[in-house]
């Protein structure tokens, strides 16, 4: 609790009584969200950070995208593409 004394200053200020005003309690926090909006809140903040290419490339080429569909999507080459999967580039000749 806190407590704040005003009143005059100076030579007659000890002979008056100083006024007494009592802070009033601050409103209670408000609740906090239900737990499913903190998720949509987390994963929308998630979905912002740009991931690691390789997650990237994985990830497209786990829902069965080709390499060159991969490629054109994340603007890198086929060759860049395959090195991010781990299979050997086709040889040029």
């Amino acid at each position: 609790m806190t407590i704040a004394i005003s009143g005059p200053a100076g030579a007659g200020a000890a002979a008056a009584a100083p006024a007494v005003e009592q802070a009033q309690p601050k409103a209670a926090a408000p609740a906090p969200p239900a737990a499913t909006e903190d998720k949509v809140t987390i994963s929308a903040a998630a979905q912002e950070i740009p991931q690691p290419m390789s997650i990237q490339v994985r990830s497209l080429h786990n829902q069965g995208q080709s390499i060159s569909q991969i490629a054109t999507k994340l603007a890198i080459s086929p060759s860049a593409v395959q090195s991010y999967l781990g299979t050997p580039a086709k040889a040029s000749k």
